[in-house]
């Protein structure tokens, strides 16, 4: 065998040409000397009424691209109305115009080969617009009246509150938007506008008023500074943006910039457990400085050097040497307005977790006690130096660079002395910064992941900090009075005599075969789907959904369960199968003792009179039920939904109730919303106690 092996490295050496005794041709290849980069002439120009123009001349196609900067963004939006800014944006893009609704701009648009973005950034709106240079003023045209005169439509509101209220429900589906979230907030501190968090009641509290003055406060000729590049001359462009927005006499209001706060932590660790993971997210570090553009050159060599690249110490350290993870990097990072951060993040297997946190903060360390080799230095250097200009390789890239540089007040000769700056760094330099930047006892740890996985005692780095990363369920307006020794008294009498007269039959109920049709409203459009559903008590299910000539499957078995639909398995958590459980006449009646029953009130609607019921739970669960008093029948409830599209509180009205069994069923129900008709279902059959092969429950 080794003979083998032997003879088979001898015959790659010869195919090959392999010698391990000499250096490499490579290595002695001489590069010539780059080329010195020279930026584009930007031409300037203004309206008269304050609209700063910037225009590079490009003739190699018959295309206009436009990118408009507007001073303000989510920086300034109001602690109870996070988001303000993004509805704002992308409620002016699609809401129409004074003129046109939605769908008509988006025609024109599209009649036109012409497309219009518009997004809210941290610190200013974007518009962006590119056109064939044949449709230039009808491009400045169409863009003028919606940044002018914006259409304001309350229902294409609704439709962005929806999206944004999906985003909220998903916000923890996700490791690294986790990490990145609860990082900020350990170093910016709580309920900032450099750590805020979007929660369902913030955009609640968004109305279509709130979009005006936002609107009114940041779209001003004045704050608008555009940027143009295509075959057109600066005069032109001059011509047609004073003819369609020289009418624009709004001043706009800028609010202060607000300051970040010192904040005080008496922890080291920090720890939001997801037991659904096995890899762990780590982020390492501490609030930072702002901008010093003196430190600059040092800073971009130091994350070179440090942090950044396949060539870093981190990852050389990390990756290659101890193969703990696929990916680390970081460094420090300085923002012209508010001070920025310095962190390390990565990721690792769960039991690897101790091990990685102590290889960063050894390679701080090192850094931190000895100089970096010149060999490192000038590598660094060369490839800032030599990948710079890939910034610059499109008018448009070039264009954006210069507008953020006239946005926050950069000499125009900026890019190139840092260029020249870079080439001076010295390892005096870096050794310097690391003193001064690199804060070993100010670091935090973020972990984000699976903590029983975590071999080791993490407690040795340091006190640790449990995370709330819990979602915080929508507001509700209405106040539930305290439950008393009588209302609760009252309350479980009205549930014990439900049961033992017409709900009697959940006592010995063991199975159930369903067939019915589910009609949703989605987005204004009516959707029917035909729905199959085998339940086995106490905690099996399996739906089989039709609609549109597709089928999905969905399966409960005991505290798991998983979707099915086009390919792909979503996971159902424990935890919505719990709440999906919480309320219903089955786990009420056999489950009695985990619930408080308080009576609120007798109640007359449309001539019937009901007994209304608050129940609850430990886990603060809530439902109201609205019981009959003449039929005996639960018909209306109403509960607090956090699935999105409908987040809020939802009310149920069940109606054509037919026992079977001893199992009242109502045979027809609808759900409403925002005082809107989202769900309603009616069922074609149904059996009872029938026999079901358990293979149906399989999590496939």
């Amino acid at each position: 065998m080794k003979k083998q092996i032997i003879l088979i490295l001898a015959i790659l050496l010869i195919f090959t040409g392999l010698n391990f005794s000499k250096k490499r041709k490579v290595d002695s290849i001489k590069f010539p000397k780059l080329k010195e980069f020279n930026i584009p002439v930007i031409q300037k120009a203004s309206t008269n009424n304050g609209i700063k123009i910037r225009l590079i001349k490009s003739d190699k196609l018959p295309l206009i691209n436009i990118v408009a900067i507007i001073k303000g963004g989510s920086i300034y939006d109001p602690e109870t109305k996070i988001s303000l800014a993004d509805m704002t944006a992308q409620l002016l893009r699609i809401g129409g115009t004074a003129n046109m609704n939605g769908e008509e701009v988006d025609a024109f648009l599209d009649s036109n080969g012409i497309t219009i973005r518009i997004s809210a950034s941290f610190e200013y709106f974007t518009i962006y617009m590119s056109c064939m240079d044949e449709n230039l003023e009808k491009g400045l045209e169409i863009l003028s009246k919606i940044l002018m005169k914006p259409g304001f439509d309350k229902n294409k509101l609704e439709e962005i509150k929806t999206q944004f209220t999906s985003s909220v429900q998903r916000r923890n589906d996700t490791p690294q938007p986790i990490l990145t979230r609860e990082f900020n907030k350990i170093l910016y501190g709580e309920n900032t506008p450099f750590s805020s968090v979007l929660e369902y009641e913030h955009i609640e509290n968004i109305k279509i008023n709130d979009i005006k003055k936002e609107h009114k406060m940041f779209f001003a000729p004045e704050n608008l500074l555009m940027g143009i590049s295509g075959p057109v001359k600066i005069n032109d462009v001059k011509i047609l943006v004073e003819k369609y927005f020289g009418d624009w006499k709004n001043t706009a209001h800028i609010p202060p910039y607000p300051r970040v706060k010192r904040v005080r932590n008496d922890f080291k660790i920090a720890l939001a457990n997801k037991d659904s993971l096995n890899q762990n997210y780590i982020s390492i570090g501490h609030i930072g400085t702002k901008e010093d553009k003196k430190l600059q050159p040092v800073i971009k060599v130091f994350n070179s050097i440090f942090s950044q690249g396949m060539d870093s110490r981190l990852f050389n350290k990390v990756r290659t040497e101890l193969g703990l993870t696929y990916g680390v990097g970081g460094g420090i990072f300085q923002n012209k307005l508010y001070k920025g951060k310095t962190y390390f993040s990565t990721f690792t297997k769960s039991e690897s977790t101790i091990p990685v946190i102590k290889a960063i903060f050894g390679e701080i360390e090192r850094i931190k006690k000895k100089k970096v080799s010149e060999k490192e230095l000038s590598d660094a250097k060369n490839y800032f130096l030599n990948s710079y200009v890939f910034k610059f390789s499109t008018p448009e890239k070039i264009l954006y660079s210069k507008l953020s540089d006239e946005f926050y007040g950069n000499d125009e000769n900026e890019q190139k002395e840092l260029l020249k700056n870079i080439a001076k760094v010295t390892a005096d330099d870096v050794f310097k910064l690391v003193q001064t930047h690199l804060k070993l006892e100010k670091m935090k740890v973020v972990i984000i992941g699976n903590e029983k996985l975590i071999k080791g005692n993490l407690s040795e780095l340091g006190k640790i900090k449990k995370l709330d990363i819990s979602i915080k369920p929508p507001a509700v307006k209405e106040i539930i009075p305290d439950a008393t020794p009588e209302t609760l008294k009252k309350g479980s009498m009205i549930i014990k005599n439900l049961y033992k007269n017409k709900y009697k039959g959940f006592k010995k109920i063991k199975s159930f075969k369903m067939t019915y049709d589910m009609t949703m409203s989605v987005r204004g459009q009516q959707m029917t789907m035909g729905m199959d559903t085998t339940k086995v008590y106490p905690d099996k299910n399996f739906t089989e959904i039709s609609v549109m000539g597709m089928k999905f499957t969905r399966i409960v078995n005991g505290k798991k369960g998983v979707m099915n639909q086009m390919g792909q398995k979503i996971p159902i958590t424990e935890k919505q199968i719990k709440d999906e459980q919480f309320g219903s006449e089955y786990d009420m009646y056999h489950n009695m003792k985990n619930y408080k029953f308080q009576f609120l009130k007798e109640i007359k609607i449309e001539g019937i009179t009901y007994d209304v019921i608050y129940i609850s739970n430990a886990d603060k669960k809530w439902k109201k039920l609205y019981i009959n008093k003449k039929s005996g029948f639960i018909e209306i409830t109403e509960s607090l939904s956090t699935q999105a599209p409908m987040i809020g509180v939802i009310k149920s009205i069940s109606s054509d109730f037919k026992i079977i069994k001893g199992v009242p069923f109502s045979f027809k129900s609808k759900t409403i919303f925002k005082k809107k008709v989202v769900r309603s279902a009616k069922i074609k059959t149904i059996k009872i106690n029938i026999k079901v092969d358990n293979k149906l429950f399989i999590l496939k």
